[in-house]
């Protein structure tokens, strides 16, 4: 099962983001073990170190991100990507351009927090952390 993550649930999972952090980091584990495929997209590389860097400094934010390359593949992000996030009916533009990129990646879902994603029209199911690892195997 491939699945795209929303830079919320990567931020929980490196910051140790409380409640959030333990469906994260067992989102995390999971892909690390193969008992699922995770991807991120380039854009959200840029978010969550800018995030990381405010909350825990400039070499944590490097090191979190640099872990972050090594576990997960990065999806690109183009012009034209963009262009197609604009015609999706998502008001939230940084979600609909995730949503592009799920449908890109071929993922079988999108894992979020983010109620409005979780209720949105998207080419590709966002599911909520819970839920996804609810449909891992044991």
């Amino acid at each position: 099962m491939m699945i795209i993550l929303d830079n919320n649930i990567l931020i929980d999972a490196l910051a140790s983001r409380k409640p959030f952090d333990t469906d994260a980091q067992k989102i995390l584990r999971a892909a690390a073990q193969g008992k699922c495929s995770c991807c991120f997209t380039v854009n959200s590389a840029t978010d969550i170190y800018y995030v990381l860097r405010k909350t825990k400094g400039v070499a944590k934010a490097k090191e979190a991100i640099a872990r972050l390359l090594r576990l997960l593949p990065v999806v690109p992000v183009s012009g034209n990507d963009c262009m197609e996030a604009l015609n999706l009916p998502i008001d939230d533009f940084e979600d609909a351009l995730l949503a592009v990129c799920a449908a890109k990646a071929e993922a079988d879902f999108i894992v979020t927090r983010d109620e409005d994603f979780l209720k949105a029209e998207s080419p590709v199911k966002a599911i909520s952390p819970s839920e996804f690892l609810s449909k891992l195997p044991v």
